[in-house]
């Protein structure tokens, strides 16, 4: 109880608790030091008999070693190292600090003419310096390994300037205790930085356990990004890792416990984001007539979000959800308010597969489309294919055929790697809608410019970040509730990237478009999903419970694949890849359907219902989207699951 009373008190009272602890010291101190010269007993009041120094001499001179000696240490700023962060450094001060307190001392006494031993006061400075030490040292370890509801002992990795800086900024607060920085470079090994100790990163389990750490705070490189070498030196630490992202905030020395933040899945995907190019996420928002379908969509609400701060003339927005459209529109009117943007927004509800609506929707002059409104869900739309036959294929023939007679500048469809030698129904819908586009940018470019300008094109990527059905937030809540953590198979692979960088490529591809492209994202190299589980569980601060560890905290349960599921992901299907303009987005050149073949296909696609057998549909799918093969050997066929 007295610890925490001791803790929580402001840092102006601890101070002066400990001026009133060095005024008790020097009393005493210098009461020893005479007795230890005369070697015998006196008492201060009756005076020094070995001097005949009076008791008005004793406490005179015990006065002025202590008006000398608080002073000095004061300009020492030895009372600037709280308790809890002593270090060598601090130990150097005490000795510096009594040795001029003493000196100093030690020529006012014989200046004033005081009958006091001289070499008292050199006892004096070594007993000083003993209880000095002593003092410290005991608070230290006192105070040190101390537990409370708002106080967190923790660990900082990394030495340079921004740690200094956050080691500075966070002293100041009650949140948090620094025992020490965490380093790799041996130099370091036993130094002190800000009077914090520096440890060897390789003994990280045992001062986690010796010190009691509750987190450790991992410094951002100057990128932004934490290295992930760093994460895989730490995943056997069962504590929480934290970071402080906001390098601007560490700069101006405001950061508070909100600023740390824990350790996303982004950083456990061993690179760095990809920038966007400022010209080409203006080129088709700014100052146009803007539609996204699908607005209330993971993609469509991030991409909607991104496209109000280029300031289009208009946005328009589809979502066929009553709740989801509500939600972002009131996103939207928030970001407006806050950056002073006057961008009027349409919202429209309905499907894109409804032909009358849509033609609603295009009574606006739209200049450019982003279509996100997709059945994307793989187990699901295996149970529902007519409906992702309607989303997926005829809506965006729909909307795409509209968009052609409408002279809309660039659609940019949404698609996915699951397009690429699908194994599912999804995929396969998802595929032939690219087709669909492809089929429609040739008929484009038999007419002249002044007839129609559209250019059509498509994205690919990976699994993104934390949108729904996505992996991360399921692993998030399952770790959250216990476990288990459930992973289809040990050797899945996935490529991620975040959903700023799947909006941001989304944007720019319409800008890249020369009609008819393909466009993917240079995705680094893919992440198998056990060793993900496995990140996340330990970064979350727990353990991995196997056979090997019965005492663990969460298990990992491989459930098999689902219907339709790969092993692995792809990006292209050929080798055809092209650079553009910007270095981290490519382009693919693909065999396709001709105009006249799409149209044949539609027409079977629009026969398909409810009474269509799963086994019908998929071979109709099979069909299509070999047809557009030169190899059809090279296509997996997605009766496999």
């Amino acid at each position: 109880m007295m610890r925490n009373f001791l803790i929580r008190l402001p840092r102006n009272v601890k101070r002066s608790l400990l001026i009133l602890v060095d005024v008790v010291s020097i009393f005493i101190v210098f009461w020893s030091a005479l007795m230890i010269r005369s070697g015998s007993i006196f008492i201060p009041s009756e005076g020094y008999q070995l001097t005949n120094a009076s008791g008005e001499d004793f406490y005179l001179a015990f006065a002025i070693i202590t008006l000398i000696t608080i002073p000095v240490f004061v300009m020492t700023r030895l009372y600037r190292s709280i308790m809890r962060y002593i270090s060598l450094e601090t130990y150097i001060k005490i000795v510096k600090a009594t040795v001029i307190s003493s000196l100093l001392s030690a020529v006012t006494i014989v200046y004033m003419g005081l009958p006091i031993p001289r070499t008292s006061i050199l006892i004096y400075f070594v007993l000083m310096t003993m209880i000095m030490f002593y003092t410290r040292f005991t608070a230290r370890n006192y105070l040190l390994n101390i537990k409370l509801h708002n106080h967190k002992n923790i660990f900082i990795y990394g030495v340079d300037e921004s740690s200094q800086k956050v080691s500075e900024i966070l002293k100041n607060t009650n949140d948090f205790n620094i025992v020490a920085f965490l380093s790799n470079d041996k130099k370091l090994n036993k130094t002190t930085v800000s009077e914090i100790p520096v440890y060897m990163s390789y003994s990280i389990e045992d001062l986690v356990k010796k010190y009691l750490i509750d987190e450790i705070i991992v410094m951002p490189e100057k990128s932004g990004s934490i290295q992930k070498h760093i994460l895989k030196e730490l995943e056997s630490v069962q504590t929480k890792l934290r970071k402080i992202p906001n390098l601007n905030k560490i700069a101006k020395g405001i950061i508070t416990a909100q600023d740390i933040k824990k350790i996303e899945i982004e950083d456990l995907l061993g690179r760095e984001a990809v920038k966007s190019d400022p010209y080409l996420l203006k080129s088709c928002i700014e100052n146009k007539i803007v539609l996204v379908t699908g607005c209330g969509g993971s993609i469509g609400s991030e991409l909607s979000k991104q496209i109000i701060m280029l300031k289009p003339k208009s946005l328009l927005l589809v979502e066929q959800s009553e709740y989801f459209l509500y939600e972002i529109m009131q996103e939207l009117n928030d970001i407006k308010k806050k950056k002073n943007i006057n961008v009027p927004i349409l919202s429209y509800q309905g499907s894109v597969g409804d032909e009358e609506f849509m033609s609603s929707v295009f009574l606006n002059k739209i200049d450019t489309v982003y279509h996100a409104a997709a059945n994307k869900h793989v187990p699901l739309v295996e149970q529902n294919p007519v409906a992702a036959i309607k989303t997926n294929i005829l809506g965006t023939h729909m909307l795409a055929t509209m968009s052609y007679k409408n002279n809309v500048e660039n659609f940019v469809l949404v698609s996915s790697d699951k397009a690429v030698r699908p194994t599912n129904i999804m995929g396969a819908t998802k595929r032939f809608s690219e087709i669909i586009l492809q089929s429609l940018q040739d008929q484009v470019n038999t007419l002249s410019a002044n007839i129609c300008r559209t250019k059509f094109c498509m994205v690919r990527f990976g699994n993104v970040l934390d949108t729904s059905g996505s992996v991360v937030p399921l692993f998030r809540k399952q770790i959250k509730n216990g476990g288990p953590v459930t992973v289809t198979d040990p050797e899945v692979i996935r490529y991620f990237m975040t959903i700023e960088e799947a909006s941001e490529l989304v944007i720019q591809a319409g800008s890249l478009s020369k009609g008819g492209d393909v466009f993917l994202l240079e995705m680094g190299q893919p992440v198998n999903i056990l060793n993900l589980a496995k990140q996340m569980i330990t970064l979350s601060g727990y353990e991995i419970k196997s056979n090997d560890n019965p005492l663990g905290d969460i298990e990992i349960e491989i459930t098999g694949l689902r219907e339709g599921e790969k092993l692995y992901e792809e990006l292209l299907i050929g080798d055809n890849v092209k650079n553009t303009i910007h270095k981290h987005i490519m382009s693919a050149v693909e065999e396709k359907l001709t105009y006249e073949e799409v149209n044949h296909y539609i027409k079977k696609f629009k026969n398909i219902s409810t009474s269509s057998t799963k086994k019908e549909i998929k071979e109709l799918l099979q069909e299509s989207i070999r047809s557009n093969l030169a190899l059809k050997d090279n296509v997996v066929d997605i009766h496999q699951s």
